[in-house]
């Protein structure tokens, strides 16, 4: 007898308990939907301390709660973005528990919260992206992927904006997660544009939730965005900031993959030619700078490059090919126009070397003579293409000094 009397104890304990549990449920039900973010807190913690002695459905009550409050807060402007974040690994935890436990008590609100909550995430990234705010606007689309992993678009979005925000630590660790997961880029994203805002908002990949909302009528015009492999552009990003960081033994890998994924992208090529200029591999860039004239024979800057490293490897000849090339193309190519006078001015020296060497005699002065007009030929010439370009550019101190140096040399010759 003694003993039914201590089971008896302890089954009337663990009823009061969980009644006790179930009423703390309904106090913070209410005080969620009242939006209350003073009291619910300490509610909250109440409960979590319960969570071992309740049952799935009071565990998922808590979870949505919880949720449900941390997006209160986050509107109420209490840490805005800490509580945002809170709130979608609450959202994640929920559904995981749900799916894990086979229960649907709030797989239906769930699933509108989060919809909302990405629909806001999604378009404040735009916005911020619009407004060129890069920084705010890939922390956004990393929420937003972190919400809905299953549209990895975010996640690319997330990277590139990093990119124009020169956050490139950030940028560097998504492009490799993108990698890691053998993101390609094609897909389809589904908007409509809403209602109430009048704004087009992305539903990602699910086509079901965008269907849905056109069909509740708090959507219209249903539209799907078709997006291209963007793999290069992944592989060329990361070769950018690893030849940023000067990592180029990492760099080489992802320059040479991106080549070989698109060819015809000129940013392939010129991330290579920068890796072998960098390390000094000239054969290489030159090996590649031929294959990239067969693509891009009208490409100025792929032109220019060529030339430099001509001029770098003594050959003047070719490197002026490359520049006359460019001048076809662009009569109005500065930096083509200096290189060329620079490369004018260069038979100056072999020159003057000449005149020097000739012996102080009167059987040397005409020899001396034609030296001399060969060398003020070539001060014209230098000079033509160094007034053509201070004509585009004309704040280029050392260009100006060189121009005045000539004209000098030319009014007393």
């Amino acid at each position: 007898m003694k003993n039914k009397l201590i089971t008896m104890s302890m089954f009337l304990i663990t009823c009061s308990s969980s009644f006790a549990q179930k009423n703390e449920l309904k106090e913070l039900e209410k005080l969620v939907r009242k939006n209350n973010v003073t009291e619910t807190p300490a509610l909250l913690s109440t409960i979590e301390k319960m969570l071992p002695q309740t049952t799935d459905d009071q565990k998922a009550a808590y979870y949505f709660f919880k949720a449900k409050n941390e997006i209160n807060l986050a509107n109420s402007g209490v840490d805005f973005n800490e509580n945002r974040t809170k709130a979608i690994a609450s959202i994640n935890h929920l559904i995981k528990f749900e799916t894990d436990t086979k229960s649907k008590k709030y797989t239906t609100e769930v699933s509108q919260l989060k919809n909302t909550l990405l629909a806001e995430l999604v378009n404040e990234a735009i916005e911020n992206n619009q407004n060129k705010k890069y920084k705010n606007s890939s922390r956004l689309f990393e929420q937003a992927y972190n919400l809905n992993n299953l549209d990895t678009i975010y996640l690319f979005n997330a990277a590139s904006d990093a990119v124009n925000a020169k956050d490139y630590d950030f940028a560097e660790s998504k492009f490799k997660e993108l990698i890691k997961l053998k993101y390609n880029g094609e897909s389809e994203i589904h908007v409509a544009t809403s209602q109430i805002t009048g704004k087009v908002e992305s539903f990602g990949i699910d086509k079901k939730a965008r269907d849905i909302a056109v069909k509740n009528g708090t959507h219209t015009k249903p539209e799907t965005i078709s997006n291209k492999s963007a793999k290069a552009d992944i592989y060329n990003n990361l070769t950018h900031i690893l030849l940023n960081k000067e990592n180029y033994s990492e760099a080489e890998n992802y320059a040479l993959t991106a080549y070989e994924l698109d060819k015809d992208n000129v940013n392939s090529l010129m991330n290579i030619l920068l890796l072998y200029y960098n390390t000094n591999r000239y054969n290489k860039f030159e090996e590649y700078g031929k294959k990239g004239l067969e693509r891009f024979p009208q490409n100025e800057v792929l032109l220019y490059n060529l030339a430099v490293i001509s001029i770098k490897n003594n050959q003047n000849e070719q490197a002026t090919d490359y520049l006359n090339k460019i001048l076809v193309l662009n009569k109005n190519h500065f930096d083509a126009l200096r290189e060329l006078g620079n490369l004018e001015l260069q038979k100056d020296a072999d020159i003057t070397n000449k005149i020097n060497a000739l012996p102080n005699t009167t059987a040397s002065n005409k020899r001396r003579n034609e030296l001399m007009q060969e060398k003020k030929m070539v001060y014209s010439t230098t000079l033509d293409y160094y007034l053509k370009a201070k004509a585009i550019n004309d704040k280029n101190e050392s260009l100006n000094e060189l121009i005045v140096q000539i004209q000098d040399f030319l009014n007393k010759n």
